[in-house]
């Protein structure tokens, strides 16, 4: 469970951004069928994530319990930094193009089916996808949208939707993780939001291999 949860929250997270939309996703994250030992910490578990949107920057930011985790991609380098402050403990890892590539090459490739429904979320209308992953137990079910350009999210590089996922469902062990946008804030976002901040030390090779990193 804690692999899951990690491929999804964490790795699932930095977004690959373009010019077209400049400013910030709100996220609500449920949960359904917790496991026993699951539902005993649910309030451990992330309520929530936003996206910061510039150009080529974006930025992901999800709190819980235990800390804060946080990454800030560069789309025109391939690029990216993710940011831990768990439990006091900060540190940072600096991820090269090459090795975001290497980590997108051990992702399974999806079956992506564009279906003819549509559902509004948070005023703006998404169409519908069906998406069969490998090791999920049935296809998981995602809601895009063309007004916002398609993101390519860490540890599922191979998913290439049309647009936007402002909804995304999917079902594993068990339980089923629901990731839906809130709000919609096309406000313009400050060049400081998407910089590394100070304070942070290098991630411990130990971390690092979990990420599937050497």
């Amino acid at each position: 469970m804690r692999t899951v949860l990690f491929t999804v929250t964490i790795l699932l997270s930095s977004l690959l951004a373009q010019a077209q939309f400049e400013g910030k996703l709100t996220y609500k994250i449920s949960y359904e069928n917790l496991p026993p030992e699951m539902a005993q910490m649910q309030g451990m578990l992330p309520q929530g994530q936003s996206v910061w949107i510039k150009g080529d920057m974006s930025r992901f930011e999800q709190g819980m319990m235990q800390g804060n985790i946080t990454v800030i991609s560069n789309n025109a380098t391939g690029e990216s930094t993710m940011l831990m402050d768990m439990m006091g403990q900060k540190y940072k890892l600096a991820i090269s193009a090459e090795e975001a590539k290497q980590l997108a090459e051990k992702q399974p490739k999806p079956e992506i089916e564009y279906v003819n429904e549509t559902k509004e979320i948070a005023g703006m209308t998404c169409k519908k996808a069906i998406i069969k992953i490998e090791g999920l137990e049935e296809p998981a079910i995602a809601y895009y949208t063309e007004e916002i350009p398609a993101a390519r999210i860490k540890g599922m590089e191979n998913i290439h939707l049309k647009g936007m996922f402002l909804s995304y469902r999917f079902k594993a062990k068990g339980m089923t993780m629901t990731y839906e946008v809130t709000e919609v804030d096309r406000s313009p976002v400050a060049d400081n939001v998407f910089e590394v901040p100070d304070g942070y030390a290098e991630m411990p090779a130990n971390m690092k291999a979990m990420m599937g990193l050497n």
